[in-house]
Parts: C-alpha cells; sequence; structure tokens
C-alpha cells in the first residue's frame, strides 16, 4: 500500500516539472510576441519597485544629515576659539549645501514615483488610435493655418505624445499665429512689491506716522522686523537663525553691495520717515510769505503784486493805447544745505532700531527750524532793491514810536496797509490785515486783544474779535510786533524748494575703509523780501 501512493507521488513530481518546463519555454518562445502593453506593465512595476527603495534611500540620508548638521551646530561653545568656530561654520554650511541637494533629490524621485503610479493606473491607448487621433489633430491644424511638419508630426507618434498633449501644442500655435502684436505692458515685479512693502514697515519701526487705515496688506508682512531682519531677507539669507555677532556682521555686508536692495530700502525708509516728520513741522514764516518753487539756482526775478497798468478807454478810433508793467528789482534764489552724520556699526549690529528712530525724530523738526532761523534771518527784514529795509518809515510801513497792541494802535496798522499804492500810484484793491506776528514776550497781550469775550458794555465790544488772528515765534525778541495780509492777497516774501525736491531728502553711503553708513540730509531751499507793502512794524514799548 505505501509502495503504491510512493509510485503515485513520483509520478506527480514529474507530471509537474514536466509542466513547468514546457511552460518556461512557452513563455521565453511567447515573450517577443506578447502585447505591448503587457511588456509596459512589467517594467512600470520594476520600474516603480526600484523607485521606491532609492526613494527610501534618499529619506534614510536626509535623516542622518540633518541629525549631523544640528550636531556640528551644537559644537560651538561660548569658549570655542575664533578660527574653530570658522571651521565648524564652514563645516556646517556644507552639510546644510548637502542637505538642499539631498531634498532636491527627494523632490524630483517623489515626482517621478508619482508619474509612474499615474501611468500604471491609467489605461494605455492601443498605439495604432494613438497615431490615428495625431494624425487627425495634425491634418485638423494643418487647415487651419498651423506650420506644422511631417516630422514633428511622426515625432509625435514615436514618442507616445498623448493625443490630448498633442491638441494643447495645436491649440497654442494656433492662438499664437493668430494674436496680434498688443501694446507693451509695465507691470511691477515680486521684487519691487517687496521692496515697497519692507521700506514702508522699516519707515514705521524708524518713527514714521502710521496713517489712520494702518499699514498696507504687502508691508503688515514685516511690520516690527528688526533691521538685521530686513537686511537678511533682502539679501536672501540662508544662514538660518542669526545668534552671534559674525553672522549680522556678514549680513550687513552683504546687504550693503550694489547689488542689494537693502541700501535702496535703507535709504527709502529714512526719507519716508523724514518728510512724515517734517510735514507735521509748521514753521511760521509760511504762514505770512508766498511760496514759489525755483528752476534752478539762478537769480529769479519776481513780479510785484498790484503792477499791472490800469485799464483805459479805447478811442473811436479804435486804438487801445499801451500800458507799463513795472517788473520788480528784487531777486530771490535758492541755496542747497546739508549736513552729515553717521549710522555706526555698533548701532547696526546691536540691532538699535530705537536708537536710529531717536536720531532721525529730531531731524524733520530741525530742518523746519532751519527754514524758520533761514527765513528771519535772511528775508524778514533784508534791504530791498531801493537799498531800504522791507520796514523802513519812508515805506509807511513803520511805526514811531513803538506802542503797545491795543485798538488803536492796531487801527492804525491797519490803515497804513490799505494805504499802501502800487509802483504805479495805483490804490490796492485790497490789503487789509488778517495776522499779528508777535514774540514770546507780547503773546498775552496780542490774544487778549483778540479774544472773544462778552462785553459788558458797547464801549467794552472788542471788533477784532473773529477778525485778526495772532502767531508767535521764538525768531522775535523783545517787544515788537508786526501786522501782516493774507499771502493768497499779496506778500512780502517768497519761499521755495529747487522744482521736484519739495522736501529734505536723505542720501545714504557705505564709504569703503569706514565701518556704518554714512548718510545726509539735504535741502535746496530760497528765501527773500520782495516787497514792502503787506505787512507793518511796531516796535513796542
Amino acid at each position: 500500500m505505501m509502495k503504491k501512493a510512493f509510485f503515485s507521488a513520483a509520478v506527480a513530481m514529474i507530471l509537474c516539472a514536466g509542466l513547468i518546463v514546457g511552460l518556461g519555454a512557452d513563455l521565453a518562445y511567447a515573450a517577443p510576441h506578447m502585447p505591448l502593453d503587457l511588456h509596459q506593465h512589467f517594467n512600470l512595476s520594476d520600474h516603480i519597485m526600484q523607485a521606491t527603495v532609492a526613494l527610501a534611500g534618499l529619506r534614510a540620508k536626509l535623516t542622518e544629515l540633518t541629525t549631523k548638521a544640528e550636531q556640528k551646530k551644537a559644537e560651538i561653545k561660548d569658549d570655542t576659539a575664533p578660527d574653530a568656530a570658522r571651521t565648524i561654520e564652514a563645516d556646517h554650511a556644507r552639510i546644510l549645501t548637502e542637505i538642499e541637494e539631498v531634498r532636491a533629490q527627494i523632490r524630483t524621485a517623489e515626482e517621478e514615483e508619482t508619474r509612474s503610479q499615474q501611468q500604471r493606473q491609467a489605461p494605455t491607448p492601443d498605439a495604432a488610435t494613438r497615431a490615428a487621433d495625431i494624425v487627425g489633430i495634425a491634418a485638423t491644424a494643418r487647415a487651419q493655418g498651423v506650420d506644422l511638419s511631417t516630422e514633428d508630426e511622426q515625432t509625435a507618434i514615436r514618442t507616445n505624445v498623448d493625443p490630448s498633449a498633442f491638441r494643447a501644442q495645436m491649440f497654442d500655435r494656433l492662438a499664437a499665429r493668430q494674436t496680434q502684436t498688443n501694446p507693451a505692458r509695465i507691470t511691477q515685479d515680486d521684487r519691487d512689491v517687496r521692496r515697497t512693502a519692507m521700506t514702508e514697515a522699516l519707515s514705521y519701526s524708524l518713527g514714521a506716522p502710521l496713517p489712520a487705515a494702518g499699514p498696507s496688506a504687502a508691508a503688515r508682512a514685516f511690520m516690527g522686523r528688526s533691521v538685521i531682519d530686513i537686511a537678511a531677507q533682502s539679501v536672501d539669507w540662508r544662514g538660518g537663525v542669526v545668534v552671534n555677532a559674525r553672522q549680522k556682521d556678514e549680513i550687513l555686508t552683504r546687504a550693503g553691495m550694489s547689488t542689494s536692495d537693502f541700501p535702496i530700502i535703507f535709504e527709502n525708509a529714512i526719507n519716508r520717515t523724514l518728510e512724515g516728520r517734517y510735514a507735521l513741522a509748521q514753521p511760521t514764516y509760511r504762514s505770512i510769505a508766498r511760496k514759489q518753487n525755483f528752476n534752478d539756482f539762478r537769480p529769479h526775478t519776481t513780479v510785484k503784486t498790484g503792477d499791472f497798468p490800469m485799464l483805459q478807454k479805447v478811442l473811436e478810433s479804435g486804438e487801445i493805447k499801451y500800458g507799463t508793467f513795472n517788473e520788480g528789482k528784487e531777486t530771490v534764489q535758492a541755496f542747497s544745505y546739508a549736513i552729515a552724520l553717521s549710522i555706526t556699526r555698533p548701532m547696526l549690529i546691536n540691532d538699535n532700531i530705537g536708537a536710529i528712530a531717536d536720531l532721525l525724530s529730531s531731524y524733520g523738526p530741525t530742518v523746519a527750524l532751519f527754514e524758520e532761523v533761514t527765513f528771519y534771518s535772511m528775508a524778514f527784514n533784508a534791504a530791498l532793491a531801493d537799498g531800504k529795509a522791507v520796514f523802513h518809515t519812508d515805506h509807511k510801513n513803520l511805526a514811531s514810536p513803538g506802542t503797545a497792541i491795543d485798538v488803536t494802535n492796531v487801527g492804525k496798522a491797519r490803515a497804513a496797509m490799505s494805504k499802501q499804492k502800487s509802483t504805479g500810484g495805483n490804490q490796492l484793491l485790497q490789503n487789509a490785515a488778517k495776522l499779528l506776528l508777535v514774540g514770546p514776550d507780547k503773546l498775552t497781550e496780542a490774544e487778549m486783544l483778540i479774544a472773544s469775550i462778552t462785553p459788558a458794555t458797547v464801549a467794552t465790544v472788542n471788533i477784532f474779535s473773529g477778525k485778526l488772528g495772532v502767531l508767535d515765534t521764538a525768531q522775535i525778541e523783545g517787544n515788537e510786533w508786526y501786522a501782516f495780509a493774507d499771502p493768497a492777497m499779496g506778500s512780502n516774501y517768497r519761499w521755495g524748494y529747487l522744482e521736484g525736491y519739495e522736501a529734505p531728502r536723505v542720501r545714504t553711503d557705505e564709504p569703503f575703509g569706514t565701518q556704518g553708513f554714512k548718510m545726509s540730509v539735504e535741502l535746496d531751499f530760497g528765501v527773500g523780501a520782495t516787497d514792502y507793502r503787506f505787512g507793518y512794524k511796531n516796535p513796542g514799548n
């Protein structure tokens, strides 16, 4: 019985072996005749398996390098020698570079794996069907005027281009052929947008007035950033977290180069800060002088208000008489003023944006004060073309002797101004006093005169209430006081900037051999006296 069972098992084994050998031979014979799709199926499977193994290896290598970088960075201690620290930093940088390379390889491998899986999952169209589709698309494209060669068509077939992709290519060619030339459009690239946003955010940190609506949407991402942070981002710093002065110094060195955006960002932020603070300052001379900008630095001749010739009756013959136009001989000229200062390397290394803001905070008011001092010292009572000062007895605009500020004497000042005439001897249409200008010693007295207080009797009615304003400046000393007309109607003075430079500006530089930034504040400004009829002086008592 056992022999019979053993014999049956032996026969079965022989038959199975023969079947395997025969099947192997049949497969070997049939392999060249297998459908292409079956070959591709086996090839894709092998490829996916190989890609998966390679991707796993790359990920393991990335983990190993990341650990190695952390260990290398931890080798820097407080007592590490400078040379040793530099060597460690160099090794750490090389490891970081290798990490970036491995990450790039991982991304490429992941994309390849995804494509392979999609190819494996997507049904492969029959080669003949694909070729027929491409031929049909090509024929339609040619009929529409697309320049397509037979070689391009055959290349698409041989390289197994998907018909939908080939159709998209033909649409692109057709669109390119039919598109006409459009006017050039100037767009703002991402770098310009980022530079503008950084400038705005840094200017607010430096003390520029914040608008009621708050910072722009682009600037919000950079609000609160330090100077070092802005500098690092402007040079695309990839050295990790800034932990020591050496790294800050390296960032500032790279940021100071001409190829970096940081010098432009820093200079524009300072300019924006200075302009904002300057705009808040209100020097008194602008309330009594008329603005007139200058085209250049040459002396500019002014025309006196009210000197246009009077109209005359046209004669019966139709003749129109010529008048004379009296041009004043007074000239006003703009000059260039500047001051230099430094933003030191310690201030930048310490990242002390508050110290820089404090340095800049007074410059807006200081420039306005400079203009005020310049006006009162150079123009306020300067000599006119006739050789006499603006306020002179011959000009009928100087009281003698001086008096207190009261109703009677303010009335005399108003009357004297209203009686002024043009150089042609004509009365001025309107020359009413609108403003009392005083120094600190007479401020209270002037304010009491025009105070709006309900009178107890008719005799105590304040006739100047609401008609005159009061302005005081520390540039006027003692008891003297003045009355002036509205500059829109007429003024004794002109002031202005060089055309195109309507505010002080800042230039920055990082000169060779000097640590930190050098900065100059520049102003092109001019003031001058041009008339005498629109003001009145009382020496006071």
